[in-house]
């Protein structure tokens, strides 16, 4: 997917990072971003209510999160559900249309 959408940004399994496997939540997401040394953690809107950006601040690394801006596109005839999948997205919709669609968000 990432090369039919010429997303040139790497893929790592977070289980080959070298952590303690054991963490959870914003504890295992704070270790993980040390341990790739990132200064910026960019996390979908729903964890607003989940990560402190003042704790992530307290380790050196920002906190944004991003909300999609939702384009409605044919659904065949059904009326449209955003945020399905972007499996759903490209399915219905061109390479084009879909590279315009994830430029399409803002960061809070």
């Amino acid at each position: 997917m990432n090369e039919y959408l010429e997303i040139q940004t790497p893929l790592v399994i977070s289980s080959t990072i070298p952590i303690d496997h054991e963490l959870k939540g914003e504890l295992k997401v704070r270790t993980i971003c040390k341990e790739r040394k990132a200064d910026v953690y960019y996390n979908p809107i729903g964890g607003l209510e989940l990560y402190s950006k003042e704790v992530f601040k307290n380790d050196g690394i920002e906190l944004l999160f991003l909300k999609t801006n939702f384009q409605p596109y044919p659904q065949f005839k059904n009326e449209f559900v955003p945020g399905l999948s972007i499996i759903d997205v490209m399915m219905f919709n061109s390479k084009d249309q879909v590279q315009q669609m994830l430029h399409s968000y803002t960061l809070q």
